[in-house]
């Protein structure tokens, strides 16, 4: 099995401090090391995230994936098999099993690629490409198809394979006609540009229309809709191919185009990924982040893409990414400005292209005259100040490079607007007070981490925290607390998903040990909760003087107690509202009376 210090520090420097491993956690600003490892536990902890777990709920946190792919990349880490859950799972070849969906996207990206390179029928398609600039090679290497203009192309193909049409539906490769009660093939007479994610695996699809088949009816792109293998905000085109050179170089550009993306690597620029049909967002930001230091969007040079720079702004500001903008002359798109220009001009390009924050402030000054238009130089200084105060004053003070960055910036604003650096300094200092008192509508970046957003803590009613407790300290008293509390009798919908492994494995004769427990348990919430309560335990049962197997009596009597005191609450409303019978009622009281005596210990 693997170490889950040694795992953790793979990717984040851990130093010993007494029983506990400590290091920075990647997924909030941490200036102080706020992540445990306990190797003794093999549990992991951030306290400010809220989050936790173990070797699989850290490879599921980091990577974005499920549990079953967790287990999966465990399992080629440590070469070993690993053990399978009780939990019922997908049905191999079912629309629900992502290995499944995995196959069949796969398989119809080459089912498109052959028709595209292959079939007579493609000749439009092929031409089209060559109209383009795009070479064969390229083709081969970004694995471009064509769905011919046919309802039934990839459904007929499908006959021959494994994949149903419910899983080639379930991968948005077919839809799904109410009137009819027939499905259909989702992209024709289409460019197919196959999307991938970091693992090569391909997940959803671009289609382009041919230009003889463009109409009214038609979008010139159709991208796949998300589904249970695909999400446009996880994932980036081109990714698979740039990947090492990003991790390399520790640059990335940003294009808005699958061709600008492939024009760009034919011309030997390899660092280069493009969105998908969405504008950035934070989690575009997050994944950005684990690959590269910095970012540059690469923007037509028409108005639309001068602004939307502007739009993304806030994201990288509060990232604490360095974000670039490159916005092409001559209203060019990259693609256009590659097979113009060539390679050596758009790289010296790059390496004038603005910081966002330079860039925001250009785009606002825009036929400004910062000494005359005073409203409109004052709007447009405010609006950079606004953004730079998504980062907080404790961030700044903490962080060198973040406190250069910004006296760098104040120089050049009180530079372009003739005032004191000192007064620019105190109205920033001014917003981001005035961002702390009245709740930003933006959160700041120190208080609220970028990945994940800190969940809400699960709560457990008093007695569940005892009976989890006792549980987690010894394992050996589940059977016992299997026979006296039924997973009904508990209030929370998580202490139940948690006890019900406990008791089912109490009836198949299973360990409840807690590292078994965390296996069994999928739901990163969960293992969490279970982390949470460990911690907790350690400390109680240090306290305590009544034994464990008195802890559990005690906790067994007052949950029956707190179940026959409901269910008396609920006799007496029937009586009080008179929705019984006679007879009932004589029924009702006599139970009252027995219920009485049992409590006083009169039977």
């Amino acid at each position: 099995m693997v170490d889950i210090v040694d795992l953790i520090g793979q990717s984040i420097n851990l130093e010993r401090r007494g029983k506990l491993f400590l290091g920075l956690c990647p997924w909030h600003t941490d200036n102080r090391p706020s992540m445990q490892v306990d190797p003794h536990r093999q549990t992991w902890k951030c306290w400010p995230c809220n989050i936790g777990g173990d070797i699989f709920s850290f490879i599921m946190q980091r990577e974005g994936v499920d549990f079953r792919e967790a287990l999966e990349l465990l399992a080629d880490m440590a070469g070993v098999e690993l053990k399978k859950s009780n939990r019922p799972k997908a049905e191999p070849g079912s629309p629900d099993d992502k290995r499944t969906l995995f196959k069949a996207a796969s398989w119809a990206t080459d089912v498109f690629h052959q028709h595209l390179v292959r079939s007579p029928n493609a000749a439009g398609a092929r031409d089209y490409l060559q109209s383009r600039g795009i070479t064969e090679e390229s083709v081969r290497k970004f694995k471009i198809g064509f769905a011919p203009n046919d309802w039934e192309f990839l459904l007929k193909e499908s006959d021959r394979t494994e994949f149903s049409a419910q899983v080639l539906h379930a991968v948005a490769l077919l839809g799904f006609s109410q009137p009819r009660k027939k499905y259909y093939d989702f992209f024709r007479g289409r460019i197919m540009f196959p999307i991938h994610d970091t693992r090569d695996r391909t997940v959803a699809f671009g289609g382009r229309i041919l230009p003889e088949l463009a109409d009214d009816k038609n979008a010139k792109y159709v991208n796949s809709p998300e589904t249970k293998i695909f999400s446009k905000s996880d994932n980036l085109y081109g990714i698979d191919v740039a990947i090492d050179a990003i991790r390399k170089g520790g640059k990335v550009l940003v294009m808005e185009g699958y061709t600008d993306v492939i024009m760009a690597s034919q011309y030997g620029v390899s660092n280069v990924v493009a969105v998908l049909g969405t504008a950035i967002n934070e989690v575009h930001v997050r994944n950005l982040k684990r690959l590269a230091d910095v970012v540059t969007l690469v923007l037509d040079g028409d108005d639309a893409g001068k602004k939307r720079a502007n739009e993304v702004l806030e994201y990288f500001v509060k990232g604490q990414l360095d974000l670039r903008v490159l916005t092409l002359p001559e209203s060019l798109d990259p693609c256009d400005y590659l097979q113009t220009h060539g390679t050596q001009a758009f790289l010296e390009l790059t390496e004038t292209a603005t910081d966002a924050l330079q860039h925001k402030l250009n785009v606002e000054l825009e036929g400004v005259d910062p000494l005359r238009d005073i409203h409109a130089a004052n709007a447009a200084l405010q609006g950079v100040l606004e953004t730079m105060a998504l980062v907080s004053s404790e961030k700044v003070a903490t962080d060198v490079a973040a406190r250069q960055r910004e006296q760098l910036i104040l120089g050049r604003l009180a530079r372009t607007f003739s005032l004191e650096h000192d007064e620019l300094h105190n109205q920033l200092n001014a917003l981001r007070s005035q961002r702390r008192n009245n709740g930003p509508s933006l959160p700041v970046l120190d208080s609220v981490p970028q990945h994940p957003t800190p969940r809400a803590r699960v709560r457990l009613t008093p007695m569940e925290t005892e009976l989890l407790e006792l549980l987690i300290e010894r394992p050996d008293l589940a059977p016992g607390a299997a026979r006296g509390i039924y997973v009904d009798d508990l209030a929370s919908e998580a202490m139940q998903c948690i006890y019900r492994v406990y008791t089912d494995r109490v009836l198949e004769g299973l360990s409840t040990n807690f590292d078994e427990i965390l296996l069994e348990i999928d739901d990163p919430q969960l293992k969490f909760v279970l982390v949470d309560t460990a911690e907790n335990a350690k400390t109680k049962a240090s306290k305590t003087q009544l034994s464990p197997e008195q802890r559990l009596d005690s906790l067994i009597q007052s949950i029956s107690k707190r179940i026959r005191d409901g269910e008396r609450r609920e006799l007496f409303r029937q009586l009080e509202n008179n929705e019984v019978s006679p007879d009932e009622e004589a029924e009702i009281l006599q139970r009252l009376l027995d219920q009485e005596r049992e409590d006083q210990g009169l039977t």
